[in-house]
Parts: C-alpha cells; sequence; structure tokens
C-alpha cells in the first residue's frame, strides 16, 4: 500500500513529513525490530523497558520503508514526525488493513475478573446461533489485547476464514495506549472492577477511567454493565451510549456443585457446566449482551448449556475416592480470590479449604497484603509460595502478602511451589479441597528473567498421584 495514500486517510493531522515518500510502497507493518521485514513501516516509540528509536538503523538494514518516530532520528531516510508513534499506529493499523472490524459482529470485553471465560461463553453462543467464532485474549496471545497491528491483521485472517463474530478482552492498558485503534463493537461489556493493576494506574479511579474508555461512542454502541459492582453502578450513570445491566437478581438459582450450576433465566432452566456465583455472572453478562444483540433465546441456551471449562480458571482436576478436590484458578486480585473461596465455602458440604498462592513481582503491590488477609479469612489452610517473581526477592513478596495475616505460626511458607502444591495436597483430607491459585495455565514460571517450564494442573496431578 502507498504510504501516501495511507497518510492522506490518517484523521490525526498532527505529523510532519521528513522526506521524499510518494513512490514509498508499505507491504507490513512493524513495532518490534526483531521481527522487521522488508518493507514493513516501523513505529518508534519508548516502551516501558527499551526506546525503540534506539533501533531505527537496525531496522533500515532489515529493508525498512519508512520510519513513524516521536523524535527525528539523526539518519537521512524517509520519517513522519508524530507526537504520539502509538496514535499514528493504532489508525494505520485499521487503514491499512481496512478496518476488518466493521464486517463482522464484534464484543469487546473488559473489568479486572471475568474477561476470558464471559469471552469463550460468548463464542459458544455464537457457534450455537450458527456463527463461525472466533475469541482474542489472555489464551490466545502474549498480551490480553495484541498491539494495533497484530490486532487489525489477526481480525483480517479470520475474516478471511470465514468468521463472522468475535468477541475479545480489551485491558486497560490496551485502551490507555490506543491498541483497539477506533474499532467500534457492537457490544461492551463491564465485568466488574477491583484492586488491581495500581502499579500502572496509581490509583482506583484511574483505573476506572481507563476502563470506561471502552464505552464511549467511539467504542462501543452499546454498554452491557454489571450492576452489582459498584464501578459498574457509576457507570450505568456516566455512559452515554445505550445501556443494559445485568444482575444476579435476574435469575433464579435452582442449584449449585462443583461441577455446574443450574438457574433460570428468561423463563428458561440452565445448566451451566461452570460452577460458581462469579461463573454465573460471566453467563449472565454474556447471555444479556447476546440477547440485546438479537441472538435467538434457544440459541443462547444451547450456547450456555455447552460451554465447557476454561483452562486455569476454576479448573477441577480429576477427582477420585479418598482424595481431595483439586482446582485450578488464574484468580490474582483480592476480589478474584475471595469469590473463589467464597464459592467454595458454599459449594463444599463437608471438608477444610486450602489455599495455594503467591503475588506476582515487579506488579502492583498494594494487592499483597489484602490477599493475606482474604487467604486467613476464607480459607482453612493457607500455604504461601512463589508466583511469578520476576526481578523481586521471592522471601520479600511472600513477607507482604504475611503483614496482612494475623496468625502467621499457622501459615506454612515455602518459595518452592512445586513443594508447596505436594505439601498441600498431602496434608487436605479425603473431600477437603485444594485451590491453586494465581497462575491458573501458565505454563511458566518467570524468575530472574528466565521463564522455568511450570504448568499448575501437571504438579496438581502430579501430586495426587504421590499421595495415593
Amino acid at each position: 500500500m502507498n504510504l501516501n495514500e495511507i497518510l492522506e486517510n490518517v484523521r490525526n493531522s498532527d505529523f510532519e513529513i521528513i522526506g521524499e515518500i510518494h513512490d514509498l510502497e508499505i507491504h507490513g507493518l512493524s513495532y518490534d525490530s526483531r521481527s522487521t521485514n522488508g518493507g514493513d513501516l516501523f513505529f518508534c516509540f519508548e516502551g516501558e523497558k527499551n526506546d525503540s528509536h534506539n533501533f531505527a538503523h537496525d531496522v533500515i538494514k532489515e529493508g525498512a520503508s519508512a520510519l513513524v518516530v516521536e523524535r527525528r532520528v539523526n539518519i537521512d531516510f524517509p520519517q513522519i514526525i508524530s507526537s504520539s508513534s502509538r496514535k499514528m499506529m493504532s489508525e494505520i493499523a485499521e487503514i491499512f488493513y481496512d478496518f476488518p472490524s466493521r464486517e463482522i459482529t464484534t464484543i469487546g470485553v473488559t473489568g479486572t475478573n471475568g474477561k476470558t471465560t464471559t469471552v469463550s461463553i460468548l463464542s459458544a453462543i455464537a457457534e450455537a446461533a450458527g456463527k463461525k467464532s472466533e475469541t482474542i485474549g489472555t489464551l490466545t496471545g502474549q498480551l490480553t489485547t495484541p498491539e494495533a497491528p497484530d490486532l487489525q491483521r489477526q481480525i483480517r485472517d479470520f475474516i478471511r476464514n470465514g468468521v463472522s463474530f468475535l468477541a475479545m478482552e480489551v485491558s486497560s492498558h490496551a485502551l490507555l495506549q490506543n491498541r483497539i485503534s477506533e474499532i467500534t463493537y457492537d457490544a461492551a461489556i463491564f465485568t466488574n472492577l477491583s484492586l488491581d493493576h495500581l502499579d500502572y494506574h496509581g490509583d482506583m479511579e484511574s483505573y476506572y477511567q481507563a476502563k470506561s474508555l471502552l464505552f464511549s461512542p467511539i467504542h462501543s454502541k452499546l454498554a452491557v454493565i454489571n450492576v452489582d459492582n459498584e464501578f459498574g453502578k457509576k457507570l450505568m450513570h456516566e455512559v452515554e451510549i445505550p445501556e443494559v445491566s445485568f444482575s444476579l437478581n435476574d435469575v433464579e438459582i435452582i442449584e449449585q456443585t462443583l461441577i455446574k450450576t443450574t438457574f433460570r433465566w428468561k423463563g428458561k432452566i440452565i445448566n451451566l457446566n461452570l460452577p460458581g456465583v462469579f461463573n454465573l455472572e460471566n453467563a449472565l453478562g454474556a447471555a444479556v449482551a447476546a440477547d440485546a444483540l438479537g441472538f435467538d433465546r434457544e440459541a443462547i441456551v444451547k450456547g450456555l448449556e455447552s460451554v465447557e471449562g476454561t483452562p486455569g480458571r476454576f479448573e477441577l482436576l480429576e477427582h477420585s475416592d479418598g482424595q481431595p478436590y483439586v482446582i485450578i484458578d488464574y484468580c490474582h486480585t483480592p476480589d478474584g480470590l475471595e469469590k473463589i473461596l467464597l464459592s467454595i465455602k458454599e459449594l463444599l458440604a463437608e471438608g477444610r479449604t486450602h489455599v495455594v498462592f503467591g503475588c506476582g513481582g515487579d506488579r502492583d503491590t498494594t494487592k499483597r497484603a489484602p490477599m493475606g488477609m482474604i487467604s486467613e479469612t476464607h480459607a482453612t489452610n493457607v500455604y504461601l509460595t512463589s508466583d511469578n517473581p520476576r526481578s523481586e526477592d521471592q522471601m520479600g513478596i511472600i513477607n507482604d502478602i504475611l503483614s496482612g495475616i494475623n496468625d502467621i505460626e499457622t501459615v506454612y511458607v515455602n518459595p518452592d511451589r512445586r513443594e508447596a502444591i505436594h505439601h498441600a495436597i498431602k496434608s487436605a483430607n479425603q473431600d477437603d479441597v485444594v485451590l491453586i491459585a494465581g497462575k491458573g495455565c501458565e505454563p511458566y514460571q518467570e524468575v530472574s528473567g528466565t521463564f522455568l517450564p511450570f504448568l499448575d494442573s501437571d504438579v496438581g496431578r502430579e501430586a495426587l498421584e504421590a499421595r495415593r
């Protein structure tokens, strides 16, 4: 695509062209010098760790056609200078891939917890309605919401493969960093908001404001909002687009077990193969959004009942007589941990609740002590271990969690996650529940820059086998 033609369609006119670009053809978009190809338009901006302006000479050697920069690079080469390369990247990505999201039905899902499961449920409903669906989120790539060029390329590829429905997770980081360009979703779902990412946002109000960007006329035609959450109620009052709400008051819970939830919604009895009130909230958000978009209710029910568990989300490992129940869950926030533990308490007829968890390093430290307090309040036995410590000292993180616990003498502490999981499962009685929290289906542990193979579900099965 001709670069001059691309720039003529950019709505943001705040840029300056250095050099001759009229005959320049762009064959791809890149922001990572390690994956730049010949003919790419390369975007330079400051990241969390690196400034890609410093790699301009490298990408030129790789055959890049031109640069988008925030400050002029001292080299005789075509450059587009903009106050925000990220904003330019988001606009150009849509133009380059010819606005693919306009050709299919799209739903964006945001919130602290529940995004992945809600997206999976939406996809199941769409499939039940005869649509070919795809999802984008935590389980499909390194970033919850991909960078703009990757996202637009993915959507274009989906359409080439016959996809007509897309449900995707939209993170607060993505909204502030313009990763979703100016996609206007047919509906956007707000699941909830609670303590997380304050290392990035600073405070809860800023976190809320970032999330609320999805519910503007630019990004969504319809807001679907969980009003059982205080920030959801706030959003309902502030949103300027058409909105519908959902609440647990909209359903009648008939039966709950560790493997399913039966409830009545809109006169229909639904057997959801997911346990816990938090999963019921996720299902309700998906159902209300689909209903508002005109999906047939029989298809919605069929889709809800077809959903199987999402890996690493309240994932119950195979259970046999004489063994405890072992659940793997990604919950890594105070609210997420509390909801899971409360659900286990409610669903557990007899037995104790054991929880194994840690907190991620180089991330929001304000949630560590509250997670300690919640574990002590709602679990019988607490086992503190390492999560992804990254560059932080593992015991330093554990001590932060311990600061929220009153009776630290009763807490088992071992930074070796494998040993902690084995000890918890060995200590549990028949029909107890062991919750292994924080990492879900992540297949690694990140320690001092090294990614070590580690999957909670594999270690859980290993520990169950060891106690036979």
